[in-house]
């Protein structure tokens, strides 16, 4: 016996209408969806917007703008412009220098001569003994060789450089301003090198003899070497005088 069917009207129109429901609202999702893409493409071409990752990547790798380029011109340079000036100047630093370097040299070797001498007035005064004497002979003695080589060499340079610290017409004021300065210096260097060179004299001369007297070319070595004794104070004297009065501005 066939059992009736029962009846589907009900139920099958509530589940059409959920079909409905969802079908619709998946449109809706997805118009949504267009719509939101299409004005986010068209917020992102608007002034102001910051870009994207890769547009920021790309941006930072491009050329900076032409305001920010660093300018092609140099900077005014406040070296002299006039190369015979400049020229001028450093030939007559290099003089200067070279003064400086016998001043030098001459404050060593008087030094050194000054010891040897004043040894032979304190011997006789009784002030050290003999043996003391001999000690700083023999120690100023052996560095009187280089005394005699370092200042002969440093009175060569400054001999042989001719720079000249005269005043130019065509100078600017800055280069003037030095040229000044170093004159000045160069003027006072010259009392105590002619003071230096006395000295000086008189020590490369007392070390020339004591090679002699030790080859025996001497006849009476302590006779020599007291005229020299007595006769070295006036020009150790006027040396150390005029080393300290020396008083000059940088070159």
């Amino acid at each position: 016996m066939t059992q009736p069917r029962r009846a589907m009207g009900p139920l099958w129109g509530r589940r059409n209408m959920w079909i409905l429901a969802a079908v619709a609202l998946a449109v809706v999702v997805a118009g949504t969806l267009v719509v939101f893409g299409v004005t986010r493409q068209a917020d992102d071409s608007r002034p102001g917007t910051l870009p994207s990752p890769s547009e920021s990547s790309s941006a930072s790798a491009s050329p900076v703008a032409p305001d920010s380029t660093p300018s092609t011109q140099s900077t005014p340079s406040t070296a002299p412009q006039d190369s015979g000036a400049a020229a001028a100047l450093n030939g007559c630093r290099t003089k200067v220098q070279a003064g400086d370097d016998v001043m030098a040299a001459a404050e060593v070797g008087m030094g050194h001569w000054s010891e040897h001498i004043q040894a032979q007035t304190d011997a006789n005064a009784g002030k050290i003994t003999v043996e003391e004497m001999e000690e700083v002979f023999s120690r100023t003695m052996t560095a009187g060789d280089e005394d005699e080589k370092r200042y002969t060499e440093a009175v060569k340079t400054h001999d042989d450089q001719d720079g000249s610290c005269q005043a130019l017409t065509d100078a600017s004021a800055e280069v003037t301003a030095q040229l000044v300065r170093c004159a000045e210096r160069g003027r006072a260097h010259q009392p105590v090198l002619d003071a230096a060179a006395d000295g000086m004299a008189d020590w490369t001369k007392h070390l020339g003899e004591m090679r002699r007297s030790m080859k025996g070319k001497i006849h009476n070595p302590q006779k020599t070497w007291l005229r020299t004794w007595r006769a070295a104070p006036p020009h150790i004297d006027a040396y150390e005088k005029a080393a300290k009065e020396f008083s000059a501005p940088d070159c």
